[in-house]
């Protein structure tokens, strides 16, 4: 996703330092890990998706770095989860940290950053936002158990899908976006509601555009930009949008049949993932999907709009609402 972070490019840079800053301790080997943890890059969205939100509704006050640093502790610790689960080795083409530590480690990493992010939220005194951030966290650690009653299952329906995306992703989203809502209630002392349930509206619909396209990602026919192999879901057992269309277009029982022996264990071949990407294109289901996300940005977009409509308009605030509508028309056009 490519997209203008001018007008907060000085708040992201500041906060690489304070993501370690805030969770540094006495002990230096776990310092060296959660060094390597926020070193190894990662995209940051979250935290920007949290700042252009701020500027949007004018939110500077003293939480403005320490929420951005929960929004971003979050998905990190949950990744270092995933990648134990996993047994995952790399993660943005570097060491994870159960590969080099162990996963006790890994698991224990993911506590400490989990615990640091509950203690920068309890000191914004704001029920809403702790109970936000909350329940986010319950609903991806609920989705990612219903993950796994999915896995394997071809009746999995796009509302199973659905529930799952808004789950693992979106409520990240949702959060990030809405946070600053919350911020500005308790510094201002006035309910701000209806800006709220926008912001609420857009990160979640972007969210599910989010981890949607990721997912036809899989069936990308260019593997070399993917930096990946393709078709990776499936052979985990994971049934996706692009699929789901995919069979639910399919004329014959060619992509089936290819579905069933991956499913049933018989055949990985290099030949058959190449068939399923072809297969699942020709059947237009990336077109179908993609089709599906428009529908998710153009409402997110709408929302946004009236967050802007009802603002003082101000240069930092038209900068912010251009990159939250630039961020929404770059989504379909993800290449990692």
């Amino acid at each position: 996703m490519q997209f203008n972070i001018n007008s907060i490019e000085k708040e992201v840079h500041e906060l690489e330092f304070f993501l370690i800053q805030y969770l540094l301790t006495k002990n230096e080997s776990t310092n060296e890990i959660i060094s390597h943890i926020f070193k190894s890059g990662g995209k940051r969205l979250r935290p920007v998706l949290f700042y252009l939100c701020s500027k949007l509704v004018g939110y500077d006050g003293d939480h403005l770095h320490p929420i951005a640093a929960v929004c971003e502790y979050i998905h990190t610790a949950s990744l270092l989860h995933d990648d134990v689960i996993d047994n995952s080795k790399l993660r943005r083409n570097k060491p994870t940290v159960n590969s080099i530590w162990g996963d006790e480690t890994a698991v224990l990493s993911g506590d400490l950053i989990y615990s640091t992010a509950c203690r920068l939220m309890v000191k914004t005194r704001s029920l809403d936002l702790i109970d936000c951030f909350a329940e986010c966290i319950r609903y991806m650690s609920e989705s990612e158990l219903f993950q796994l009653e999915l896995l394997w299952k071809l009746d999995t329906t796009k509302q199973d899908y659905l529930r799952l995306v808004e789950g693992k992703t979106a409520c990240l989203f949702e959060a990030s976006c809405k946070a600053p809502g919350y911020l500005l209630q308790i510094k201002n002392n006035k309910s701000y509601e209806d800006t709220i349930k926008s912001l609420s509206i857009y990160g979640k619909n972007l969210g599910t555009v989010f981890q949607i396209m990721d997912d036809c990602l899989d069936y990308s026919m260019d593997e070399a930009s993917l930096g990946k192999p393709v078709a990776q879901d499936l052979l985990q057992g994971k049934v996706t949008l692009p699929l789901l269309f995919a069979l639910e277009n399919c004329k014959n029982d060619q992509l089936k049949k290819i579905v069933s022996k991956i499913v049933d264990g018989c055949e990985n071949s290099s030949e058959i993932k190449n068939d399923l990407v072809t297969l699942v294109n020709k059947n237009n289901g990336l077109q179908c999907a993609m089709e599906f996300c428009a529908q998710y940005l153009l409402q997110a977009k709408s929302e946004i709009a009236k967050v802007f409509e009802n603002s003082e308009k101000t240069k930092s605030q038209k900068f912010a609402y251009e990159a939250l509508i630039q961020i929404c028309e770059s989504a379909l056009e993800r290449k990692n």
